[in-house]
Parts: C-alpha cells; sequence; structure tokens
C-alpha cells in the first residue's frame, strides 16, 4: 500500500504543480459557490440534461449498475480465488497481474469492434459474456479453473469499461463533455455499495463464500437489462 501511494505521488504531484489550470472563456468570471451551492448547480445540470436527452439520464443510471458490478468483479474475485477455487496467496497475486495485462487486451480488442458496431453492442456483448461466464465458474471448482474463467472475465470487463467511457462521450451535447464525464464519475461513485451489498447478502442466504459471485451476477444482469433500454440515436451511435 505505501509503494502504491509513493508510485501514485510521483506521477501525480508534477502534474498538479506544474500544468496550469485553464483560463476561463472570455466574459466568464469565477463564482465560489460554496458547498451546498455547489450540488445545486449539480442538480441544475442533472435537470439540464434530463430537458436535452433523458437517454443521458437513462444511460447514467444502468452505468452506474453494471460498472459497480465490473468493479465487483475485480474487487472480490481475489477473495474467491482464495477461499473457494483453493489458489495461493502468492498466485492469486500473479493473478492480478495477469488479469490487467488481459483487460487491457481486451480495451484494445473492444476498441476496434467499437468503431466498427458502436459502443453499445460492445457493452452489450461484453456484460451478456461475463454473466455466462461467471455463471459458469460457479459451477466448477479448482485453481484451473478459477484461472481460465478468472482471465476470460478479465477479457470482457476491459471492453466493457472503454466503451462505457465512449458512450459517454457520444451522447453528451457538444460543449458539455466535462459536466458529461463530471456526473458520469459522480454517480458511479454514489453506487459502489451495490455490489458489495449483493454478494454479502448472497453469503448471508446461502452460506458460502461460493454463493457471492451470485451476487455480483445479479448486478450485472441488472446493469445489461438497464442499458438495453437506453436508446442511442444512430448519428451517435456512429463513428464519427
Amino acid at each position: 500500500m505505501v509503494l502504491a501511494a509513493v508510485w501514485f505521488a510521483l506521477l501525480a504531484v508534477p502534474v498538479l504543480v506544474a500544468v496550469p489550470s485553464p483560463a476561463p472563456p472570455s466574459g466568464e468570471r469565477r463564482v465560489a459557490i460554496g458547498f451546498f451551492g455547489a450540488y445545486r448547480k449539480l442538480w441544475s445540470e442533472i435537470v439540464g440534461e434530463w430537458r436535452r436527452d433523458r437517454n443521458v439520464v437513462y444511460y447514467l443510471l444502468a452505468s452506474v449498475v453494471f460498472r459497480d458490478g465490473l468493479a465487483g468483479v475485480f474487487a472480490f474475485g481475489a477473495v474467491l480465488g482464495v477461499s473457494v477455487y483453493g489458489v495461493s496467496k502468492a498466485d492469486v497475486l500473479l493473478f492480478g497481474v495477469s488479469a490487467s495485462v488481459v483487460a487491457a487486451i481486451g480495451a484494445v480488442l473492444g476498441g476496434l469492434l467499437d468503431d466498427r458496431v458502436g459502443s453499445k453492442p460492445v457493452i452489450v456483448g461484453s456484460l451478456a459474456s461475463m454473466v455466462a461466464v461467471a455463471l459458469t465458474l460457479l459451477t466448477l471448482s479448482g485453481p484451473l479453473a478459477f484461472w481460465i474463467c478468472g482471465l476470460a472475465l478479465c477479457l470482457f470487463v476491459g471492453p466493457a469499461q472503454s466503451s462505457a467511457r465512449t458512450l459517454m462521450l457520444r451522447v453528451s451535447a457538444e460543449g458539455k463533455e466535462g459536466v458529461a464525464f463530471g456526473l458520469y464519475t459522480t454517480t458511479g461513485r454514489a453506487a459502489s455499495f451495490l455490489a458489495p451489498t449483493m454478494f454479502a447478502t448472497f453469503i448471508s442466504i446461502f452460506g458460502t463464500d461460493r454463493a457471492g459471485m451470485g451476487g455480483i451476477c445479479v448486478v450485472l444482469v441488472a446493469g445489461l437489462l438497464a442499458i438495453l433500454a437506453v436508446r442511442v440515436p444512430r448519428h451517435q451511435a456512429m463513428v464519427r
């Protein structure tokens, strides 16, 4: 943890010190809005997006759910690997490195596919594949099954995450990209309890750590159904 903190500081602090803040647009002045004023402004931005295109708000809600499911895969994968599938603690570290590499490869492949078919199909396909792999892993045992299915899950996590951001960019209004991604980040943090809650609930109900995977599957399925309901205008779905 200390090494990670030092690494983060070494890379982040120079940017914070050396990169200047952009100047406000001509004629615009900075206004101190305070704590409560910030939340009023946040609400006004959400209302503005709702009036402009309700599918943007629908997408923000859908992404909240499936992104938390994606985070749950990484957060609880190591726990299940050790407690259920018999993976040693040392091998779990190797699995974590491998998972990051495989997810990066998946993101690149997903990006190429995104350019051809659009972001929403990539997200839907990735989530559906993850649910299928997770349910398969739920029925298997042993370290080998965990490695194969776990890396397969990570292969689809990459495209889902990258295309989620791409779709957010494509549905955002021109000049409002910063607002859109601010809402994207804020909503994601606000609902980060979904996967942990379902993971713990399923373990409590069924009395075994293995059932926790079922809780994550529920979150992924809910996110999949939610994203299916989002309509992406054709001109936004196509590659610009």
